[in-house]
C-alpha cells in the first residue's frame, strides 16, 4: 500500500520552497532567536475569550438540587421518570433540527 495515495486531494500548506527558507533562516544556537512566525488576535477572537471567561464564572446548577439528588442516589432512593426523560430528547431534538433547518 502506499502512503502517498491517501494524502490525494489534501491541500498542501506550504511550498518546499518555503520549507527550505524557513529552514535556512533560523537561529543556530537552539532556542535562540525568533522563527519569524506571528500570531494575530482578532477582535471576534478576543470577544471569545472574554465571553469564555464570564460563562466560567456562572454558576450553572442549583446547589441544593445537586445535592439532593446526590444523597437520593447514595441512599438508593433516586428514580428516573423515563417519560420525563424522553420528552426532553425528544424536545430537544426537535429545537436542534428547527435551528439546522433555519
Amino acid at each position: 500500500m502506499k502512503i502517498d495515495d491517501a494524502l490525494n486531494g489534501v491541500p498542501i500548506t506550504r511550498s518546499r520552497e518555503t520549507r527550505k527558507t524557513k529552514a535556512g533562516t533560523g537561529s543556530t544556537s537552539a532556542g535562540a532567536g525568533t522563527s519569524g512566525d506571528s500570531v494575530e488576535i482578532t477582535q471576534a477572537s478576543a470577544q471569545l475569550s472574554r465571553l469564555e471567561e464570564e460563562l466560567g464564572q456562572l454558576e450553572s446548577a442549583d446547589a441544593g438540587k445537586v445535592e439532593a439528588v446526590r444523597q437520593a442516589i447514595a441512599q438508593g432512593h433516586f428514580e428516573v421518570d423515563e417519560e420525563v426523560v424522553a420528552e426532553a430528547l425528544v424536545k430537544d431534538t426537535m429545537e436542534k433540527l428547527r435551528r439546522q433547518g433555519n
